[in-house]
């Protein structure tokens, strides 16, 4: 046999566009779909993007996706799918700010390639969901009322692209997400397990800063605790600290917070009372009272704390959350030296940029949604209010942290990776810390000893031998940043929890050359279980 003709014809077989398949892909099928070009870029890797129609949803409910091949042959066999949370907030926001083949050039709209995209590390879909978000569209009036629906459009709709793109029905599928989607994966997920017909590969979920456990244990409780921890960045004085120092002894969240820091637990612990109405069996409010301008307070003396988080007709008792973030908003209005206080990065001042009105501009361009195939979009919102007051006011999902994600630890084998950003104050790490302890999968409750292993930005999953050894670098530069921790970290019985230092809410923004190795070293490597 002729082996170097062989061998050319092979590789002229792979690449040829003319041809049906290119790893697996039925071009024919899916030729509209394909992505030419994109207007201020020269190379992307190949990609298709479109609108697909909810199967059963009235005409006009469409998501938007945007899937890429994997850049790299050898994590071929993996398929990213990332969801943005909100809820109604657009993927595309994960896609051009850390994560995805390209980001914005400073402030400006002009794309750079993204050297640490995680298109190196699988197949990765991007998708707008629910209906309506980015550059979805859906009826009028909105048709997604609860987050019930929210799952099962969903999980119809991946079938339905799934048979567009058969070729990824084998993949091992790694649910990621941030925020709200500690709500939507999960959910979904145990969705996808339930339906026998359509077996998938769920093979690992990933919820970054995501709301995935109580609602109080989550933000009231460790509110208090985290503002002290983090006071000389947020520049709060001591006379109003010692206000929340005794809202946590007044309302029981130094109790909750001291169980949650023995290693192994010792028992389920209680959140104490019902505190802002955030447990599982809180009132429904009307947000429209909720952000009225009577529940506008804006605390500025220890007196005027304390009456907000006690006596507030708008939060209800012990609201250390909700009057943590109207103090630091109407201090930072108030300031010259600390202003533009931003709740997601507390790091951020007012010379820091958001990367918002730039996707809203680069998006809403008619040559870019006609290169996506989304035609006639209009203007492009990353996140949409509508969906955001719809979902927010109805019945509140169950938390995953009760239920659902020990069940798809425990019955299902499907890995659970938990990471946080330390400058988050929507999210605080130490509330998912606690939440963490408090959950209970394959037999045993919370971790047995505190996540407090180094990890490295170019090791996110040392061994416990080669925690303090990380991989040696060629240059001081590298060398320096490679022996600096990125953060603490640990893993037990399929679930992993990375703190990322120096980081937010989109933990990837920071710090994308250490998310690209967490993806790499714990989302898409064999785990052990």
């Amino acid at each position: 046999m002729n082996i170097p003709a062989f061998l050319y014809f092979f590789n002229l077989l792979w690449a040829s566009p003319s041809v049906v398949l290119s790893r697996g892909v039925n071009r024919h099928n899916v030729a509209q779909f394909k992505v030419n070009s994109l207007p201020g870029i020269s190379s992307l890797p190949t990609s298709w993007a479109g609108r697909l129609p909810v199967p059963g949803a009235k005409k006009g409910n469409e998501i938007f996706f945007w899937l890429f091949e994997s850049e790299k042959p050898a994590y071929d066999d993996n398929l990213i799918i990332w969801f943005n949370g909100g809820p109604g907030c657009s993927s595309l926001i994960g896609l051009a700010t850390g994560n995805g083949p390209f980001s914005f050039d400073g402030n400006s709209t002009n794309l750079v390639r993204n050297p640490h995209s995680w298109t190196q590390l699988g197949n990765v879909l991007y998708v707008d969901q629910p209906v309506g978000t980015g550059l979805s569209t859906a009826s009028d009036p909105y048709p997604v009322r609860d987050n019930g629906q929210v799952t099962t459009d969903f999980a119809s709709w991946l079938v339905g692209f799934l048979d567009r793109f058969p070729h990824l029905k084998s993949k091992q599928i790694h649910l990621m997400g941030e925020s709200y989607a500690g709500i939507y994966i999960p959910y979904i997920a145990s969705q996808l397990v339930k339906n026998s017909s359509v077996p998938l590969n769920i093979a690992s979920m990933s919820l970054g800063d995501g709301s995935w456990g109580n609602g109080a244990a989550m933000s009231s409780v460790a509110t208090g605790r985290y503002i002290r921890s983090k006071s000389a960045l947020l520049d709060i004085p001591e006379e109003i600290l010692s206000v929340f120092a005794e809202a946590d002894e007044t309302c029981g969240f130094n109790g909750v917070l001291a169980e949650s820091a023995v290693y192994p637990p010792k028992g389920k612990f209680v959140i104490p009372g019902n505190p802002e109405f955030f447990n599982l069996k809180r009132r429904r409010r009307d947000l429209t009272n909720a952000l009225n301008a009577a529940c506008d307070i804006g605390p500025t003396t220890p007196e005027e704390v304390r009456t907000s988080i006690f006596n507030s007709t708008c939060y209800g008792p012990c609201a250390t959350f909700s009057t943590a973030m109207d103090y630091m908003t109407t201090k930072s209005a108030n300031s010259s030296t600390h202003g533009c206080y931003d709740v997601y990065d507390i790091s951020h001042d007012c010379s820091s940029i958001s990367a918002l009105p730039l996707l809203a501009g680069y998006f809403s361009r008619a040559d870019v949604q006609a290169a996506l195939h989304a035609p006639n979009s209009g203007p492009y919102s990353a996140c949409n209010s509508t969906i955001l007051g719809t979902l927010l006011a109805a019945e509140s999902p169950v938390p995953p942290a009760y239920f659902i994600l020990p069940n798809l630890v425990t019955e299902h084998n499907i890995s659970l990776h938990l990471f946080s950003g330390e400058w988050d104050m929507l999210i605080n790490h130490l509330g998912s810390e606690l939440s963490l302890q408090n959950m209970t999968w394959r037999g045993a409750q919370g971790f047995s000893k505190p996540p407090n292993q180094l990890f490295y930005a170019d090791n996110a999953a040392p061994s416990v031998t080669k925690n303090s050894q990380p991989a040696p670098a060629t240059t001081l530069a590298a060398a320096t940043a490679t022996l600096k921790a990125a953060g603490t970290w640990a893993e037990e019985r399929g679930v992993s929890y990375h703190l990322f230092r120096e980081a937010g809410h989109s933990t990837f923004v920071n710090k994308p050359r250490e998310m690209f190795s967490y993806v790499r070293d714990v989302v898409v490597a064999p785990r052990a279980g």
